[in-house]
């Protein structure tokens, strides 16, 4: 009852400050409210040091120095500017909870507090919980920075100490993402204009980033040090935003690429380590260093040279890019961007398209993969490769079924449908790509230095050097799999089979790298570049196949002054608008039937055509197959 009563006296106090600096009624009433909240600083600083260390020395000293000097600077005040007040009050106000916290674990205990005992502690978080709560009500704010505060007043009563970690991670995780889809979505909303959210949407990520920063570092250290320098940094900026309100600084991030880097770094940052919180939470990743080491998907070399350091690198992102919890959580904040961009869409079958898409992904790249009853023999089942070679096991005679079976049915598929089976629905790509946000990143695919040496359907030397290079080795790979396998040949690398190396490689890491490379390269780089060997068989056939585009009216392309269909691709191919005119139709080995040129026409002009047309035109007839469509 006593540590009760003292609490709701210092909170009324706090309070009264908070509501005089917020509603800025006169400078002497602010200058007074400061002198307060500097006197709960001392205070609390001095009671803790007589507390834990017995020496009222301190206490009188830094009180009696303040109670002096700080009135004198009151008194004196007649002019006081917000850019100097703000960071103080916010400075003193989380400094003073802090001191409080530890005042009242040292109280407790008897024992001197840590930086963690300070924060980690009920009466720290529901005194500076309560603290932000009133501040926020009492606020003037509103629209996007509003919502930013209240999404990180979400987070701030997780502290592992108050509630079991389990709970806490779980809880900060969906919050998190939740707050990551809003800022996305709010970033979207304003991408036709420079903006003040874009920055402090920045700033409120770097805060997410550092506490799964913390989270991570909990796991393998036991140490809370990062993940409570977090919290104290969120309340920091959460007061000084209440008061200061949103950067001033305006930015748009499709005219930026480097603000847009950051923006997408800091949040696959916060993703990637969310993602392995998750994994030792679900019992993936074992805690400790030892047990982090032991669980992660390649032989652990000791750091002795460069490429020891660089394959321990390369196996401690990989394993957490690659595992399921990775995926499940990317697929709910990317499956929530999908669907509102499908909300946005206009023509049926693009709809369907994108809620295959979402489907897919959560029934076939997690569900079958992972948690299903064929999950165990997935290898052995054809159709169930989705990056081809090297995804689930080594090359050998007992999985060439499944293999070859998984080649056979995506390349049907592809002859039929066009390779959108696999680059617009099954594959994770498109699910990442095709979100609102991402989405309208694709202005870099015409503006990025590599974006534009990309644009058209035009094959470059460049683009078919990297496409024939990387299949035959590959298929060599796979050769050298297959002899190992069978005993012929004994050659791995540090004892890992060749193509379950490519696929951890190729897939868990470097196409994370031209995802975060978006401004610089571009969207779908995996297409554009050549870089994906499985996306490039689906193409390959896909060329020779039924599918392409088709429009109604060639003169409407005539007149066409948008020429918008060229504008959304979101692979860059530009010309299909001259293919239109002279062919009536466009077909490309780049182009994976994404649909954005069919959604984005003004006209209705544009459709697909894949095998129902065709039978359609068998039995039905040209002419009328044109008007069904």
């Amino acid at each position: 009852m006593l540590f009760l009563g003292i609490a709701s006296s210092m909170l009324a106090v706090m309070l009264y400050v908070v509501y005089e600096v917020e509603k800025w009624k006169s400078v002497k009433r602010v200058s007074i409210a400061l002198y307060i909240l500097g006197m709960m600083f001392t205070m609390n600083l001095g009671a803790y040091l007589y507390v834990a260390y017995h020496q009222s020395f301190y206490f009188l000293a830094i009180n009696g120095a303040y109670m002096f000097f700080g009135l004198l600077a009151v008194l004196n005040s007649n002019e006081i500017k917000k850019q100097i007040v703000f960071p103080i009050f916010t400075s003193l106000m989380v400094a003073s909870e802090y001191f409080m916290g530890a005042l009242f674990y040292s109280l407790a205990t008897g024992a001197p507090a840590s930086f963690t005992d300070s924060i980690d502690n009920p009466w720290f978080v529901g005194v500076m919980i309560s603290e932000m709560v009133f501040a926020l009500s009492i606020s003037k704010l509103n629209g996007s920075l509003k919502r930013f505060l209240i999404s990180l007043l979400l987070l701030m009563p997780w502290f592992p100490r108050v509630f079991p970690i389990n709970v806490v991670f779980w809880a900060s995780s969906a919050i998190m993402i939740g707050a990551t889809v809003l800022i996305y979505e709010t970033l979207y909303a304003q991408r036709l204009k420079a903006s003040q959210d874009t920055y402090t949407a920045l700033e409120l990520m770097v805060i997410f980033a550092l506490m799964m920063t913390g989270g991570f570092v909990y796991f393998v250290t036991r140490s809370f040090i990062i993940y409570n320098i977090s919290m104290i940094l969120g309340m920091t900026w959460y007061f000084y935003r209440i008061v200061a309100g949103s950067n001033p600084k305006k930015g748009n991030y499709i005219k930026d690429p480097k603000l847009s880097f950051s923006i997408i770094f800091t949040t696959f940052i916060m993703e990637f380590f969310m993602g392995s919180v998750l994994d030792f939470v679900m019992g993936t990743f074992s805690p400790g260093i030892s047990g982090f080491i032991s669980s992660l998907s390649l032989p652990w070399l000791t750091p002795s040279s460069f490429i020891s350091v660089l394959w321990d690198g390369i196996d401690i992102v990989g394993s957490v890019l690659g595992s399921v919890w990775f995926l499940i959580m990317m697929g709910v904040e990317m499956g929530f961007l999908a669907f509102k961009k499908m909300t946005e869409m206009h023509v049926r079958e693009n709809k369907v398209r994108m809620g295959l898409m979402i489907s897919a992904y959560a029934l076939y790249t997690i569900y079958l993969s992972s948690f299903s009853p064929i999950s165990p023999i997935a290898q052995y089942v054809p159709g169930m490769w989705s990056m081809g070679i090297g995804t689930l096991a080594p090359i050998s005679g007992a999985v060439l079924i499944g293999l070859i079976g998984t080649y056979v049915i995506f390349g049907g598929l592809s002859f039929l449908f066009g390779s959108r089976n696999l680059c617009a629905v099954s594959c994770t790509a498109p699910l990442m790509y095709q979100g609102t946000f991402y989405d309208s990143l694709k202005v870099y695919n015409r503006t990025s230095r590599f974006g534009r040496k990309t644009l058209t359907s035009k094959l470059s030397g460049w683009f078919k050097f990297v496409v024939l290079g990387v299949s035959v080795f590959v298929l060599i790979s796979a050769i050298i799999s297959y002899l190992h396998s069978a005993g012929i040949v004994a050659l791995t690398v540090y004892g890992v089979d060749i193509t379950l190396l490519i696929y951890f490689i190729w897939f868990d890491i470097l196409w994370y790298v031209l995802f975060v490379s978006i401004p610089f390269m571009g969207t779908f780089a995996c297409v554009t570049s050549g870089y994906c060997y499985w996306g490039t068989f689906n193409q390959a056939v896909s060329s020779v196949g039924l599918f392409r585009l088709k429009i109604r009216d060639p003169n409407q392309c005539i007149t066409c002054k948008t020429v918008d269909c060229a504008n959304a691709c979101p692979v860059g191919l530009t010309d299909m608008r001259a293919s239109f005119i002279k062919k009536g139709e466009f077909k490309s080995f780049k182009c994976v039937g994404l649909g954005e040129c069919v959604d984005a026409c003004p006209y209705n002009n544009i459709f697909f055509y894949d095998v129902r047309h065709w039978l359609k035109e068998k039995f039905i007839g040209k002419k009328r197959n044109n008007n069904l469509s």
